[in-house]
């Protein structure tokens, strides 16, 4: 079995694709600031809240970049920002994003409860 400091490199560069795409989403819209401070203060309620139920940090890193892709994917849709963004074109596409972001959330909440129940 390998250990948790060699599997954290993948899990680091499979993270970092859906916040490319989160980024790329957020920027494109009308009031950028708003909505990534809107982002950041949801990630560090998030953050927070994993703190306080003692789950690491290295576990639970897939949750982030699947409940980033969410909220902005939502934002977007809200916004009605696909006829005017520049990557997506269509709002199929923004509802085609929620897959991979639950199944990034559902590989964080599957490697916390691993990990839970290995202690």
């Amino acid at each position: 079995m390998l250990s948790e400091r060699v599997t954290l490199a993948p899990k680091l560069l499979f993270g970092f694709l859906p916040i490319c795409y989160g980024g790329m989403l957020l920027i494109a819209l009308p009031n950028t600031q708003m909505w990534l401070v809107l982002a950041a203060v949801v990630l560090v309620v998030l953050l927070v809240l994993l703190i306080s139920v003692d789950v690491p940090l290295q576990t639970s890193w897939p949750v982030f970049p699947g409940v980033f892709l969410v909220l902005v994917s939502s934002i977007d849709l809200s916004q009605g920002a696909p006829i005017q963004g520049p990557i997506t074109r269509t709002s199929a596409e923004l509802l085609v994003a929620y897959l991979p972001a639950a199944l990034y959330i559902l590989w964080g909440l599957y490697a916390i409860w691993k990990g839970k129940a290995v202690m």
